[in-house]
């Protein structure tokens, strides 16, 4: 025993390199460890929940920052009737699943 706890000097190492990680991420993990619950946090790793934070946060919000049609068409995210290309198949313009014509994205008519 190399020291008075009765620990090897690497996960002392691992212990204080753990610590001085976390000592300003606190606030950060806080919302994160205590939204989810106490069974959950205790059967997954501490590295595993960082992780998915971490991914969490990173992922793009699919929020969209400019509404403008214009805007919108310019970068190829809707088409000229108004449908998203990349997302479910709705037209922008009239929130629906069809377009002003009652045309669906297929250009198949749809019932009202």
């Amino acid at each position: 025993m190399a020291n008075k706890h009765g620990l090897k000097g690497s996960i002392v190492k691992k212990q204080a390199a753990s610590r001085k990680m976390a000592k300003n991420k606190k606030s950060a993990m806080a919302v994160f460890t205590g939204n989810e619950n106490a069974q959950t946090r205790k059967n997954t790793s501490f590295k595993q929940r960082r992780h998915y934070y971490e991914n969490k946060q990173n992922f793009p919000k699919k929020k969209l920052n400019n509404k403008d049609p214009n805007y919108l068409m310019e970068i190829g995210l809707i088409d000229d009737r108004g449908f998203f290309v990349k997302w479910k198949k709705k037209n922008f313009f009239t929130k629906s699943m069809t377009d002003a014509k009652w045309l669906d994205f297929y250009w198949m008519p749809r019932a009202k």
